[in-house]
């Protein structure tokens, strides 16, 4: 046998005789790694106990102190599975069954003949390297995987971040309205939820304002999995992101014939570009919301779902086959607004994913979504039926304003730092004039502080997210902060909403300041990548609130909570 596996492994050696301590010591002691020897069962085992690195213990059995079984029995206590070889010139049945109830597998008999142990050696330690070699084998299995699992890491946070780059949301937590307020007056806002349950998703979206304020949605939903059904589904949202940059709305055209020409390019080239079977399900949706009108083109898309102001439900039909390599004629339908408050689109993933009660969710969409005044709602009573989603999801909430105002008050404060608690415990009284528990609602309060925070610092004053950043590191963040509020005569404008929808009440608080408004970035970072430093408070804002929105210029941010 091939000893030179013995060279990886340390053995330890117990003998009361110092002659055959040296015999053993000259004929094995090389072959190994380490071959250390002590003349009694007691120092063996301290030693053990700050050293357990041994791959195998050669002890004789009568040993002053403890005998070679009694040590045995201590030993593996601390390590079980370290083999052991008994040297001993004593054996009858009763003492072999003791020795072996204790673990010890091997035995050699006195006086000593080296052949007989070096056979027991090559017997016992083959375990052990057979054990070496699998625990190396793991451990290369496990840096594989460590490695695999990295680079998977990195190339989905990658393709997220290119998917998230081509994938547009003009519409982002803002709010379109007529009038000076938001909360009170006719408008929309448009919330998206989306989750890719893959590197690479077969669902997109983009949302795209155009220059004469309508809002194009294009939903894409390719039918397979991998690379191939995201290939698709994203070169159709780039497709249609460039048609829309490309083309002038300010054209004297109908919304009918906008909608129509941006659907009609990327259909006309997609159908060119997909391969044989290869299903393209897609939905183009474009919002006159000055008019109250949605034109609309479905290929083969689950049902668009409308709420009207009465609270009735209404579904509207995919009207085109699903977009695959022969021609047909688009068909765009048009849908008057006026009397809708609620409207939903999105991919089968939402109505194809199975409760836990076993039936598809599709059974519980329709009640979900009319008593769901906003998006968050909506998930968190989807949640109640459902583990997870089964697909990608896409969903598309878009919704008015309250119109019952039960109470409304604005307030005017100075670009004080001190003013700042000011504002927060004005919010305070006021809900506890309405009868609110403030209390249940210590969350929304650290919101409602981050936004007259950020109106005061990055608004007014004008301080941006990475010059904070290098005040904060230098340790002057406060004195410039005291120092650029001395001339400043800018406002924080907050004002109070109470209101309520259907059976539920809420408060909604806006927060405007007289700065350059949100940057663009900060948008940005909050969806995607959330290293950045800049759009954090964001995250928290969203976190702790049901409702959470900017106007337009944003230069004013909308929170709220649902009451009861």
């Amino acid at each position: 046998m091939d000893e030179s596996f013995l060279k990886s492994l340390n053995v330890l050696y117990v003998e009361d005789e110092v002659d055959i301590i040296q015999l053993v010591e000259k004929r094995f002691a090389p072959k190994f790694n380490q071959f250390l020897s002590v003349t009694s069962a007691e120092e063996a085992l301290e030693i053990f106990k700050q050293n357990s690195n041994f791959d195998l213990i050669l002890t004789d059995y009568l040993l002053p102190g403890l005998n070679g079984i009694e040590f045995a029995r201590k030993i593996l206590q601390i390590k079980s599975k370290v083999p052991f070889i008994l040297i001993t010139g004593y054996v009858d049945m009763q003492f072999l069954i003791e020795a072996i109830n204790v673990g010890i597998t091997q035995f050699v008999s006195k006086p000593i003949q080296f052949k007989l142990l070096r056979n027991a050696i090559n017997n016992t330690v083959e375990s052990v390297v057979l054990e070496h070699l699998l625990n190396k084998s793991r451990e290369k299995e496990l840096e594989l995987l460590k490695y695999k699992d990295m680079y998977n890491t990195i190339q989905h946070d990658a393709t997220l971040r290119k998917e998230l780059h081509i994938m547009r949301n003009d519409m982002f937590k803002k709010y379109f309205h007529d009038g000076d307020n938001p909360v009170t007056y006719n408008g929309w806002q448009v919330e998206v939820f989306y989750k890719s349950l893959d590197i690479v998703s077969g669902d997109t979206y983009t949302c795209r304002t155009l220059d004469n304020g309508n809002v194009v949605i294009f939903i894409a939903d390719a039918m397979g999995k991998g690379v191939s059904a995201a290939i698709t589904s994203l070169v159709s949202v780039s497709l249609t992101n460039y048609i829309i940059k490309q083309h002038d709305s300010n054209k004297c055209i109908s919304s009918e014939e906008e909608i129509r020409f941006i659907a009609e390019q990327c259909v006309s080239f997609m159908r060119e570009n997909l391969v044989e079977d290869e299903v393209l399900c897609a939905i183009f949706a474009y919002f006159d919301f000055k008019e109250n009108k949605l034109q609309y083109a479905s290929f083969s898309m689950p049902r668009i779902l409308l709420q009207t102001t009465t609270g009735s439900i209404e579904k509207l039909p995919s009207n085109n086959l699903p977009i695959m390599p022969y021609v047909v004629d688009i068909a765009i339908d048009s849908v008057d607004l006026s009397n809708v408050s609620k409207v939903a689109l999105f991919t089968d993933g939402i109505v194809e994913s199975e409760t836990k009660d076993g039936v598809l969710y599709s059974a519980y969409l329709n009640e979900n979504f009319s008593q769901s005044p906003f998006l968050k709602s909506f998930f968190n009573n989807a949640y109640t039926y459902l583990d997870d989603f089964y697909d990608d999801v896409t969903l598309f909430f878009i919704r008015r304003p309250f119109t019952n105002i039960i109470k409304e008050k604005v307030y005017y404060f100075p670009t004080k730092y001190d003013k700042l608690d000011e504002a927060s415990e004005t919010i305070r009284q006021e809900m506890v004039d309405c009868g609110i528990d403030v209390d249940r609602h210590d969350s929304f309060f650290t919101a409602l502080s981050e936004c007259i925070m950020n109106a005061y610092e990055h608004g007014n004053l004008a301080i941006t997210f990475a010059i904070k950043h290098e005040l904060i590191k230098n340790g002057d963040y406060e004195e410039e902060l005291l120092k650029k509020e001395k001339n400043n005569d800018k406002m924080i404008t907050i004002r109070y909403v109470y209101c309520n929808d259907n059976e539920s009440k809420y408060i909604i608080v806006g927060i405007r300041d007289e700065g350059a408004g949100y940057p663009e970035t900060v948008f940005k970072n909050a969806i995607g990548d959330t290293t950045k430093f800049n759009g954090r408070g964001i995250k928290i804002i969203d976190y702790y609130t049901d409702i959470f929105f900017f106007s337009e210029d944003r230069r004013e941010i909308f929170i709220g909570i649902k009451i009861k």
